[in-house]
């Protein structure tokens, strides 16, 4: 009954987090553009968006500070019965995948090819920092007990950042292309613990980094794009490469004249 509520949450704090971003959209498109509303409306969307991430963070805290990671362990562990599957490997990349594979498809996104990798690179820089930070500070141990790394979960972090970058290039022109990306992330948390690799807390902590990274690498874009521009005036090129550490995958950018 108790891992039926924690599910029930999550997807309850899913929704209204969804729910909050369309309505702040819909604020947006009919307000006035006087210069309060302007400060209102870059500062006020920026606050709800943070309440998906902030929740789910501090219920991954939680978890791991009360009995709710061992007992939601045990009763994944028994319903898997030991049996592993590795698709999660591989589908935590699907959502950063599709950010570039849609566009090609006829669904326009928001941004072009080039902020969206510059918005990717630096999504992925900042999550990659966050969860090795945390992972080889805090250290604690895996539910298989195979290391002690666990806190919080890479492949669910790389899955949520992949996530919402998707939801937030084609919410606006086909919203289920942004909800599959949620799917997709949440049967990648989902793994983590069938395979035992995790806990529920390090599940719900890597989601919240992940949307978190993504969110503020769309906060500096205005600044990371500038940047970019000036620097490739001075015959500056552009490198997107993976970054790769046990446990967190990622891309990084290299400028270089």
């Amino acid at each position: 009954m108790k891992i039926l509520l924690l599910i029930v949450a999550f997807c309850f704090i899913l929704i209204q987090s969804i729910k909050a971003q369309t309505d702040s959209l819909s604020v947006l498109q009919e307000s006035v553009l006087t210069a309060d509303t302007l400060q209102v409306a870059t500062e006020k969307p920026k606050l709800k968006q943070v309440l998906l991430p902030a929740s789910l963070i501090t219920l991954g805290v939680i978890s791991n500070a009360t009995y709710i990671n061992r007992y939601v362990q045990r009763h994944a562990y028994r319903y898997s019965g030991g049996q592993k599957l590795r698709f999660d490997d591989y589908l935590q990349y699907l959502p950063i995948a599709s950010v570039f594979a849609y566009s090609n498809l006829g669904i326009k996104a928001k941004h072009s090819v080039k902020e969206r990798l510059i918005v990717g690179a630096t999504a992925y820089a900042i999550t990659a920092a966050l969860v090795n930070g945390v992972k080889y500070s805090v250290r604690i141990h895996r539910p298989d007990e195979s290391a002690y790394n666990s806190f919080p979960s890479g492949h669910t972090a790389t899955a949520f950042t992949g996530m919402e970058i998707l939801w937030q290039e084609y919410k606006d022109e086909n919203i289920w292309v942004g909800i599959s990306g949620y799917a997709i992330a949440t049967t990648v948390g989902a793994m983590r613990l069938y395979n035992n690799r995790h806990w529920i807390g390090d599940v719900f902590v890597g989601a919240g980094i992940g949307i978190l990274s993504a969110k503020t690498a769309y906060w500096l874009l205005p600044y990371t794009s500038k940047w970019l521009t000036r620097k490739e005036k001075s015959s500056v090129q552009m490198v997107v490469y993976p970054v790769y550490s046990e446990e967190m995958k990622g891309v990084g950018l290299t400028l270089f004249r």
